[in-house]
C-alpha cells in the first residue's frame, strides 16, 4: 500500500501534522474525558451492535485502554512506520471482530468533533485555533480512509480464504486405492466451479501420482453443452497429467441429451455407474479384482 497516496489524496502536508502536534499539547490531558464522551456515544449509537462487541466490563475496559493508547499517539502525530503499523493492527483487528466501517467511521467523525469541542474548551485564546483544527480533522479523515482500506483489503482475504475451504469441501477429492482417486460432483457446474474442481484435480494427481481419476456425476443436477465441454477439458487435462479419467454416472437421459446436442465427446471415457468406472480403474492399476470371486 502506498502511504504517500493517502497524503495525496487527503491533501496532507507536514504542516499539518506539525499543527496537530500543537494543538495535541493542549488536548493529551483531556484523554480519560474523551474516552468516555467516545464511548458514551458509541453505547447509544450503536445500541446492540455495542453490546455484542463489548459483552462485558473487562472487554469494554480493555478496549478503552487500547483507545486511549491510540489517540495519544495520534495527537503526537509522528506518521513514520512504528505509526502506519499501528494503524494497519486496528484495521485489521476491526475485519477480525467484523466491526462495520460505516461504525468504525461514525466513531470517527464523532472523535474529531469531540477534540474539536474540547479545543475551544481547553485552549480558547490559541489565535490560530480554526486551523489547528483544520489540520486535525484532515489527518483524522486520512488515518479513517487507512484503517477502513486495511479492513477492507483484510476482509476481503478473509472472504477467500473461506470460499477456498467451501471450494475444498465442494470438492471431496478421495484416494480409493493406491493410484486412484474418486470425485463425486454433486448439484451445479458453472464455469466457475469447474475451474475450481480441474484445479483441484489436477493438484491432487501431482500430488498423489493418480494413474486413474474417476469423475462421478451422478449427482450433477443439469448435464447441457457447457457441463460437457467442462468435462471433457477435465479429462484432457488430467490426461496431460498423466491421468486415464472415467466419468461415471451418466444416466440414459443425460446420454440421450448429450447425443441431441451433438456433443463431441472424443476420447472421454464414460460408464453409466460407479461400479463400472472402479472395475476399469482397478484393471488399469493393476489392482486384483476378487470382489463376487466364486
Amino acid at each position: 500500500m502506498n502511504y504517500e497516496e493517502f497524503k495525496r489524496l487527503y491533501e496532507v502536508s507536514e504542516a499539518d501534522y506539525e499543527n496537530v502536534r500543537k494543538i495535541g499539547v493542549k488536548l493529551a490531558p483531556a484523554i480519560n474525558d474523551f474516552v468516555e464522551r467516545l464511548y458514551a456515544y458509541m453505547r447509544e449509537a450503536l445500541g446492540y451492535e455495542f453490546e455484542i462487541h463489548f459483552p462485558d466490563e473487562a472487554s469494554l475496559a480493555r478496549a478503552q485502554s487500547l483507545s486511549r493508547r491510540a489517540w495519544l499517539e495520534f495527537l503526537e502525530a509522528k506518521w513514520d512506520e512504528t505509526y502506519i503499523k499501528s494503524r494497519i493492527r486496528i484495521g485489521e483487528v476491526h475485519a477480525q471482530l467484523q466491526i462495520q466501517p460505516r461504525h468504525y467511521l461514525s466513531s470517527m467523525n464523532k472523535a474529531l468533533d469531540l477534540w474539536s469541542q474540547l479545543a475551544y474548551t481547553l485552549a480558547p485564546n490559541q489565535k490560530d485555533l480554526p486551523k489547528l483544527i483544520e489540520s486535525f480533522w484532515r489527518v483524522g479523515q486520512m488515518e479513517g480512509a487507512l484503517v477502513v482500506d486495511i479492513y477492507s483489503q483484510r476482509t476481503g482475504e478473509i472472504i477467500a480464504q473461506q470460499s477456498r475451504a467451501l471450494t475444498d469441501m465442494s470438492t471431496p477429492i478421495t484416494a480409493i486405492w493406491d493410484g486412484i482417486l474418486m470425485l463425486p460432483v454433486v448439484g451445479i457446474v458453472d464455469s466457475r466451479r469447474a475451474q475450481d474442481i480441474m484445479q483441484r484435480m489436477l493438484e491432487q494427481i501431482a500430488e498423489k501420482r493418480a494413474i486413474v481419476f474417476i469423475l462421478d456425476i451422478s449427482g450433477v443436477a443439469v448435464v447441457d453443452t457447457a457441463v460437457a465441454n467442462h468435462l471433457i477439458r477435465m479429462t484432457k487435462a488430467a490426461r496431460l497429467m498423466g491421468s486415464y479419467t472415467i466419468v461415471s454416472g451418466l444416466s440414459p437421459s443425460v446420454a440421450q441429451t448429450i447425443v441431441e446436442l451433438g456433443i463431441e465427446v472424443g476420447d472421454m471415457k464414460t460408464t453409466g455407474n460407479l461400479q463400472d468406472a472402479l472395475r476399469i480403474a482397478f484393471d488399469r492399476a493393476g489392482v486384483e479384482q476378487t470382489i463376487g470371486a466364486k
